[in-house]
């Protein structure tokens, strides 16, 4: 009797043994599976910058500080977070953060050039930020200079020899002078070395907005360069506008040169000794 009992419960053991492997595979088999299958999961496509080199905080970044990669991602994925397809060209925008070399550079780090925060954040004591509205003639401007680059404002005005007069011996004139044969036009910079904070070429729409309809091609407004300048220096462009011609021009790439006003006879000298001779 004790035989036949202890037989059928070992038998029993085993065929409960045997149930549990099945049931286990089988487990096995649907984790296995579902790890393996891929979700249909919608996909979305982000717009990422990423830092080139070590960027501090307060940097005004440029085009080669970080690079732009567009690709597509499950919803998901946790580069999401890092988006800034709502504000893919950075380009003049301030970093608030110390950024490392092959970071993200997300939205929450960035000041744009149009806040009040921007000009906190970015300008010294005593400096201040003064647009220069361009016209067509200076589209040059804003289709080579960069955010960073530095630019001169300078005023182009008559001059004359005027022996009885000033010291120096030049003195301004207006520009309906009689007298033809001593005239002399000279560039003088007003203010050099102006850093560009931001360039902006009005769109279609807002040329409309901006110009009349009657308006001249060559006084139609084109846009506006932004600029850091001190503050006593904004007295010398509200004086000088309305004293002559005024310029914005690129500053040359190591300029040493000191020299705030040419004339004529500065580039080409024989004029002055032809007017010389001829008395």
């Amino acid at each position: 009797m004790n035989r036949k009992f202890l037989l059928l419960i070992s038998i029993l053991i085993i065929a409960i043994g045997i149930t549990g492997l099945f049931i286990s595979s089988e487990n096995d088999e649907k984790i296995t599976s579902s790890l393996l299958t891929p979700k249909n999961e919608k996909e979305v496509t982000i717009i990422l910058a990423q830092a080139t080199s070590d960027l501090p905080s307060g940097t005004l970044l440029t085009h080669s500080e970080y690079a732009i990669k567009k690709i597509a991602v499950p919803e998901s994925s946790e580069l999401i977070k890092n988006d800034i397809s709502e504000t893919p060209n950075i380009n003049s925008y301030l970093l608030k953060t110390n950024t490392l070399n092959g970071s993200y550079i997300t939205k929450d780090m960035l000041v744009t050039p149009n806040s009040d925060e921007f000009n906190h954040l970015s300008l010294q004591k005593g400096y201040i930020v003064y647009k220069f509205t361009t016209k067509k003639q200076d589209d040059y401007l804003l289709n080579t200079l960069s955010v960073g680059d530095e630019i001169s404002y300078q005023l182009r005005v008559l001059e004359t020899d005027n022996k009885k007069g000033m010291e120096h011996g030049t003195i301004i004139n207006t520009k309906n002078m009689s007298d033809r044969k001593k005239q002399s036009y000279s560039l003088n910079k007003i203010i050099p070395n102006m850093k560009v904070v931001r360039i902006k070429k009005y769109s279609a729409d807002e040329l409309s907005e901006k110009n009349s309809k009657n308006q001249k091609t060559e006084d139609m407004l084109t846009g506006y360069i932004a600029v850091t300048i001190k503050i006593e220096e904004l007295d010398l462009i509200h004086i000088v506008e309305k004293t002559g011609d005024t310029f914005l021009t690129p500053n040359y790439k190591n300029d040493d040169s000191k020299r705030i006003s040419t004339n004529l006879y500065d580039i080409i000298p024989k004029l002055r000794t032809a007017r010389e001779l001829r008395g």
